[in-house]
């Protein structure tokens, strides 16, 4: 029987990566923790180090010497252009396709965003931001956008020739690499989300990581306070740089004992997604479908995106798969994150801060026609099966809608 539209069939698979994972080996961490009594990250009556544990094990897997775990993905961004040495009122650039936590942490550093246009990757174009270069940038930050890689090579390049700072915002691309390397090293630092939807998680939290000792420094001081004291005995924490105010943005104990547990099964589960979106893709050869373009398909975590022809069969598009029970949408409804009122007005806590944002009419087409289907870690055999022939369905419909069938 095929399902109303009125009354849509619900979802066949939950699309959740780390969190659906989760089992026993998670409530024991965190009981272990709970039953220590050792919450935080620095001291207690039988502190464990779950952070600092984890911490090792995250930078270990990056191919960096320094990971410092936080409270939130925005916090890590905040954080990482801290460790940078950000002047205040310095521009950063930012892809226009992104999360709002990217112009929010900008923000937070006391830096202005410029917000420059994506391809069709939905990621920076490599070719595009150059011309945003100003005196005052200080920074590009490439984001890794659904478990695919921004083509970093080219973003580089030109980030060397006008010495601008590199920061990687990988929240939704933890274990994704391009061209052989940990997407989060790449660049001068490298920042992650273990939000519920992520592909580690403990509810909230985030890293950050570099190869830079300069950078962890100031990292590691601005997340606890500055760093100059240790909260337990309020002595000099001996950090190699001049002492300056910060804020808290630690990570507890218990997420550190979550996340260590989930790294575990970080690089199997992204295998088996990347290898079901290439089945899926290949099973569908024949139906001339154009794929969102991955700079590096090999180091994917499983992206499974298409590009239609316009917003309205994007629609159709979507209609027909949410009604066959598979998780579809147009990434962030197709707005741009300048489109959101405060960004567009440059409205900060301390006043407006830039003048109201230009319109990147090229972005918003690309971006408006793309529907990313959500792949889920617990995906069987039959899952796959039914999300291509429901493909099918849909990119019938979106045809049929076209020719005004």
């Amino acid at each position: 029987m095929t399902a109303s539209l009125s009354e849509p069939t619900a979802l066949r698979y939950e699309p959740l990566r780390g969190l659906a994972l989760w089992g026993e080996e998670e409530k024991a961490a965190a009981l272990d923790v709970l039953e220590s009594r050792s919450l935080f990250r620095y001291y207690g009556p039988a502190l464990q180090r779950r952070v600092e544990r984890f911490e090792e094990r995250f930078a270990a897997l990056h191919q960096t010497p320094h990971a410092v775990g936080v409270s939130s993905g925005t916090a890590a961004l905040t954080c990482a252009l801290i460790g940078l040495g950000i002047p205040e009122g310095a521009e950063v650039i930012v892809p226009s396709a992104t999360f709002i936590g990217c112009v929010n942490a900008v923000v937070a550093a006391r830096g202005i965003p410029v917000f420059a246009d994506i391809d069709e990757s939905l990621t920076l174009d490599p070719t595009a931001w150059e011309q945003l270069v100003t005196e005052r940038t200080f920074a590009v930050m490439p984001v890794h956008l659904n478990n695919a890689a921004a083509d970093m090579d080219p973003i580089l390049a030109v980030a060397r020739k006008h010495g601008i700072r590199v920061l990687e915002d990988a929240a939704q691309a933890c274990g994704v690499s391009y061209r052989g390397r940990p997407v989060g090293s790449i660049g001068d630092a490298g920042a992650f989300s273990f939000q519920a939807e992520k592909n580690i998680t403990a509810g909230e939290g985030g890293a950050v990581v570099t190869t830079d000792p300069d950078v962890h420094d100031r990292v590691v001081r601005y997340q606890d306070q500055g760093g100059q004291f240790t909260t337990s005995r309020s002595g000099e924490r001996g950090t190699a740089g001049e002492a300056f105010l910060g804020t808290n943005l630690r990570m507890t104990e218990i997420a550190g004992a979550l996340l260590s547990v989930q790294l575990e099964r970080l690089t199997p589960m992204l295998r088996r997604l990347r290898d079901i979106a290439r089945t899926v893709r290949e099973d569908l050869a024949d139906l001339e479908l154009q794929w969102r373009r991955l700079p590096d398909e090999e180091g994917s975590g499983g992206d499974l995106t298409v590009l239609l022809d316009n917003r309205m069969a994007a629609r159709r598009f979507v209609t027909a798969l949410t009604a066959a029970g598979i998780p579809a949408a147009t990434l962030y409804s197709g707005r741009l994150v300048q489109q959101n009122p405060a960004v567009r007005a440059g409205r900060t806590p301390w006043g407006v801060a830039w003048d109201a944002t230009a319109r990147l009419r090229a972005s918003e087409a690309v971006l408006g026609r793309s529907v990313t289907v959500g792949l889920g870690a617990t995906m069987t055999h039959d899952d796959v099966a039914h999300l291509v022939a429901s493909l099918r369905t849909a990119a019938d419909a979106a045809r049929k809608g076209a020719d005004g069938e």
